[in-house]
């Protein structure tokens, strides 16, 4: 699979800059790129053979090279790719309950009936410590109607598939031992999601590309929903949080997703995006409940003095002088203001004291496509290829399927891509480098700009810099996460060029 390189393209009618400083641009944007077609799993007599229930392999830092390495890996990779540019300038869209038999709607209504279990199950009365031992009550009724469910959702030629999806299902909702929530279930939601995908579950709901919108535009925002209740209700504990230094305490795909949604627009930047989900208009006018049906599903509206029109003569962009205090203007649905907004409800205090990691990025990165590349890379890095995340994570005999001698990584450019395949690279970029806690300065971390370094493509602070060599054992360097800029191209140009390849160095 060719690593792509986008096209950049920008608001303002200017003249082509083929400088390399183009690509920092406010005002640069970028639309849905192509990629190749997720491979689908034969339903033949073979397949169905190597049916076996998902275990653990994951132990140690060699398997997670392993895993980087493998077919399973770049399968998950490039489905996650698709639906982030499936979702590129596409609004939320929560789906309300239905009656309706179609794939897509029997998914909607499991996940509807799972959200009911929320209010079915009333939490503990008693003091809890760590996380509401009710939670242990909604998986038992879980694990118990795990098959039931599927055999409702599936048509009658994929039940014998069950065994695996049900484990990937058991497993995106928390941990039912710690009471505790974090982006591996998250991951393993996206891994049910992804192999009913690749079984054809969705055929008959239109092309790979509506597909894929429903699933990030409709499903993820639903499951959202479902998560989050379940972390209020009972009370979750972030898995593995890196406390105030981590993205988020709980979710991580909501930024990438909605970073892709705000990428063809550069009206609501990332320096305004912090200030329009604090502004009081929202949190104490619009927002009157702050549920978490609320907060994905309302319509936004904010003042236009947040927001920046671009003018046609001149190269720079220009708030309208035309914008009054008074004057409102609608926001496209997005699952990263969304998230930030939900930070704000259940937050206090400054946001660049609590979400410091967020701010840094709202205040230093310049436009969406550098936010939706650095966020690809950091999942990538932090997520994916972190034992404590990826250890949970079961590999069955068709859908993510492990190996124990795994692919050797190329030489050459295709073989530093990150992804661990050869050919086979981030749509916008590949992976390459250390990464450690996310903004925590380590001896295998560049400090960066905005704490989350070289994944974003930003320098080090001088500060920054000076605790890192503080830190760093004599005579020990830490490589960058190095990331190249799309190569710009002229405004109005949208076509990728399949000979310019985004080589990392």
């Amino acid at each position: 699979m060719p690593m792509i390189t986008p096209a950049l393209r920008h608001t303002h009618a200017a003249a082509p800059n083929t400088s390399p400083a183009a690509s920092t641009s406010a005002t640069a944007t970028l639309a849905a790129q192509p990629l190749p077609p997720v491979p689908r799993i034969p339903l033949d007599a073979a397949t169905l053979a190597r049916i076996a229930a998902p275990v653990k392999k994951i132990a140690c830092e060699e398997d997670v090279d392993k895993w980087k390495l493998s077919e399973a890996y770049a399968v998950y990779l490039l489905f996650l790719q698709r639906v982030c540019e499936a979702c590129v300038g596409k609004p939320t869209q929560l789906p309300s309950p239905t009656d309706a038999t179609s794939p897509l709607a029997k998914l909607i209504t499991l996940l509807y009936t799972l959200d009911a279990w929320t209010d079915d199950i009333a939490p503990h009365s008693a003091p809890q410590r760590f996380g509401n031992l009710a939670f242990r009550d909604w998986g038992a009724r879980l694990s118990t109607h795990l098959d039931e469910l599927h055999t409702d959702l599936l048509p009658a030629q994929l039940h014998a598939f069950i065994p695996e999806l049900g484990a990937y299902l058991l497993d995106a909702f928390g941990s039912f031992t710690r009471i505790d929530y974090g982006s591996g279930h998250e991951l393993a939601f996206f891994a049910w999601v992804c192999l009913l995908y690749r079984l054809d579950f969705f055929a008959g709901e239109g092309s790979d590309e509506e597909v894929e919108e429903s699933i990030g535009v409709k499903v993820f925002p639903l499951y959202l929903m479902v998560v989050w209740r379940l972390q209020d209700r009972y009370g979750l504990e972030p898995a593995g949080s890196h406390g105030v230094w981590g993205l988020d305490d709980f979710q991580f795909l909501p930024y990438v997703l909605g970073a892709a949604q705000l990428r063809t627009q550069a009206a609501l930047r990332p320096a305004q995006i912090v200030a329009a989900s604090s502004h009081p208009s929202i949190l104490n006018d619009q927002l009157t409940a702050k549920d978490p049906a609320t907060l994905i599903s309302l319509p936004i509206t904010l003042p236009r003095s947040l927001l920046v029109t671009t003018t046609t003569t001149t190269t720079t962009t220009e708030s309208s002088s035309s914008n009054t205090a008074g004057e409102q203007a609608a926001v496209t649905p997005n699952l990263y203001l969304t998230s930030l907004l939900r930070i704000q409800a259940l937050k206090r205090g400054p946001f660049h004291e609590h979400s410091p990691l967020l701010h840094d990025i709202a205040t230093t990165v310049p436009n969406w496509v550098k936010v939706h590349m650095g966020m690809l890379k950091v999942y990538a890095a932090e997520c994916l290829g972190k034992r404590v995340v990826v250890q949970h994570f079961a590999f069955g005999g068709v859908g993510f399927v492990w190996s124990d001698a795994p692919t050797a990584a190329p030489s050459g450019p295709t073989g530093r891509d990150g992804v661990g395949r050869p050919g086979v690279g981030l749509a916008l970029g590949g992976v390459q480098g250390n990464m450690g806690s996310m903004g925590v300065p380590t001896a295998r971390v560049m400090g960066g700009a905005g704490r989350l370094g070289h994944a974003l493509g930003l320098g080090a602070r001088p500060a920054q810099a000076g605790r890192q060599r503080a830190m760093q054992p004599p005579g020990v360097g830490a490589p960058p996460l190095r990331m190249h800029a799309p190569t710009p191209r002229p405004a109005g140009s949208d076509a990728a060029d399949p000979a310019q390849q985004d080589r990392p160095s």
